[in-house]
């Protein structure tokens, strides 16, 4: 019998449940509370991509279940959990996790806390410079500037190419433009923006096209949150 986890550290963290099956959701709340942790199923109306004011740490949501509301969480950078039915395409490469229903408590209590207990160096919400300093030495390498230049001089034509692959229905080019920003963004740091690519590549050739749109739509919306942060280690700037 696994280990069970230990409860989280603090109490007053936010966790929104995303889920169109309400025994499933109302479970998770369940055991999100027990565990110490305020949660709450979300009633957001279909269809409606409002996020709100309240501040969530975490979303734990069913990719199907209210994908403009959850693509609108993504957008502000709210990592969240993956629920999949065995079988489902993991197309959602930017979740953090990834928790398989039937649902297993254990498993869903160590897939919180680890992503809620994770705090990688960055130097925003989506540029890993531990990362960086893993792959080149350090963040003065000028390996490393060279590159990052490099992958600066092309992502905004790259991010064209794929807005007009999409409005073209062009699958190939923006399966191959993907691949690209996924494996350039990896190299820099960019782990969000890699993420996000990888998403896009994932069902570009032949996923569903609204889901593929909104997927475009997280990577455009990360890669201009996090440039700025990659232009500053490029030129040589320390974190902020």
């Amino acid at each position: 019998m696994a280990e069970e986890v230990p409860p989280p550290a603090e109490p007053t963290r936010r966790v929104l449940v995303i889920d169109r099956n309400a025994t499933v959701a109302l479970m998770i709340c369940g055991l999100l509370r027990r565990w110490g942790f305020h949660a709450e199923r979300d009633k957001t109306p279909a269809g409606d991509s409002s996020v709100g004011e309240t501040d969530w740490d975490l979303v734990i949501a069913d990719p199907q279940g209210a994908p403009a509301r959850l693509a609108a969480l993504r957008r502000q950078g709210v990592p969240w959990i993956a629920l999949v039915s065995a079988g489902d395409a993991r197309d959602s490469a930017d979740a953090a996790s990834w928790i398989y229903k039937p649902i297993e408590s254990s498993e869903l209590q160590d897939a919180v806390t680890r992503c809620l207990d994770s705090k990688p160096a960055t130097t925003n919400a989506g540029v890993d410079t531990s990362a960086i300093v893993e792959l080149w030495g350090s963040l003065d390498h000028a390996g490393f500037r060279q590159v990052a230049n490099a992958f600066l001089g092309e992502i905004e034509k790259r991010l064209i190419s794929i807005a007009k692959a999409l409005a073209t229905n062009n699958r190939k080019t923006l399966h191959l433009e993907a691949h690209s920003v996924g494996g350039a963004a990896a190299n820099v740091g960019g782990v969000a923006i890699a993420r996000a690519a990888r998403a896009v590549e994932a069902i570009a050739l032949d996923g569903d096209l609204a889901r593929l749109s909104a997927l475009v739509d997280v990577l455009e919306t990360t890669s201009r949150r996090d440039l700025p942060a990659l232009r500053r280690l490029a030129v040589g700037g320390l974190p902020p």
